[in-house]
């Protein structure tokens, strides 16, 4: 897990940090989209899916896709683009680069606050993956818990840490915040008390640095509503009727390679480790475990009653209200557009 760190570094809320997207880039013309028109043969339309981060099994369930067909039953040939420290998947949607683009619900709202046009279409972690990480001997279950202690919070992770506080009412001033890196040392050393943490990640790597389980909980359980692995698209995508149509065939074909994914990870494990990223080091233990805890994120009643990747009108007023305390301006419900997700579903709650 020594790479941990490194993965760790981008994953921070955009929210807090002085904003991913140059406004040079936005203000730019944007190129041809690749899935401008469908083949007039009528082979599948491509499309660009940009990731948010490097090939992990975060990204299984649009690796089985692939794989399985998925897409290209539903009319889509979907070229999956790697992201990484150097890698804007926002700027890619805007530019032109890529047709589609994951990140969170806060990089989206920042990338519109410097100029862009983003919708959100659908959500895969219902919940935000951040997470306070402490030690079973010491822990801290609750926001209350962290009350006299030392937490410590990487760069970017400050306004989180001042929202999360302040949405349960616990004194900032009675919270001892240490900077830290990106890796779970300075818990085991007990340099602090509890860790902001990527949740499908660090808790891993402190198991094995321990050799114990850790107390965790998801930030997202105490009041930062915030959608992540979202995809977004420019809202003029949605208005071109080829465009939209493949859109529409990209999230079913994803859909349905999330919908295997939950029924059994493994072979979104063995696709990653093997496959899409066969030169990244990783091992099939660790990434089940990943693909496990992940499961928490992907996985709630509002899925379970509506289906994978789809956003309840409740969630995204509680993800509007969790962006507004962050200090996004100009943030409404206009950011989420369900109406993909409903053609898409047509009343069911899965795809078949």
């Amino acid at each position: 897990m020594s790479s941990l760190p490194s993965r760790r570094a981008r994953r921070v809320l955009a929210a807090a940090t002085a904003g991913a997207l140059s406004l040079a880039v936005l203000a730019g013309c944007a190129s041809s989209s690749s899935g401008e028109t469908a083949s007039s043969d009528g082979a599948a339309t491509p499309l660009t899916l940009q990731t948010s981060w490097i090939p992990l099994v975060q990204f299984g369930g649009s690796y089985v896709a692939d794989k399985e067909g998925y897409y290209e039953k539903n009319g889509v040939d979907v070229d999956i683009l790697p992201g990484g420290p150097d890698v804007d998947s926002m700027a890619a949607v805007v530019s032109g680069q890529a047709d589609i683009g994951m990140g969170n619900a806060d990089t989206v709202a920042r990338a519109n606050e410097q100029g862009a046009d983003l919708v959100i279409i659908a959500a895969g972690f219902q919940k935000n993956p951040l997470a306070i990480l402490s030690s079973p001997d010491k822990p801290i279950a609750t926001p209350a818990d962290m009350v006299g202690m030392k937490i410590g919070v990487p760069s970017g992770d400050e306004a989180a840490q001042e929202a999360l506080l302040a949405a349960n009412d616990v004194d900032a001033s009675k919270v001892t915040s240490v900077p830290v890196g990106f890796d779970v040392a300075p818990l085991v050393s007990g340099e602090v008390d509890g860790l902001w943490v990527f949740y499908s990640e660090q808790p891993i790597a402190y198991e094995e640095a321990t050799g114990k389980a850790g107390t965790v909980f998801l930030t997202a359980d105490y009041g930062l509503d915030i959608y992540a692995q979202v995809y977004a698209v420019t809202r003029e995508s949605l208005e071109d009727d080829t465009k939209r149509a493949a859109i529409e065939g990209f999230l079913k074909g994803e859909i349905e390679g999330w919908q295997a994914y939950v029924a059994d990870p493994t072979e979104a494990v063995e696709l990653t480790v093997n496959d899409y990223a066969k030169d990244g080091g990783l091992t099939i233990e660790e990434q089940t475990k990943q693909a496990q805890l992940q499961m928490d994120l992907l996985v709630t009643d509002e899925t379970k009653e509506n289906g994978l990747l789809t956003m309840s009108a409740d969630g995204i007023e509680k993800n509007v209200a969790t962006l507004d305390t962050l200090g996004i301006t100009g943030v409404d419900d206009s950011l989420f557009d369900t109406s993909v997700l409903d053609e898409v579903y047509d009343g069911s709650n899965t795809i078949k």
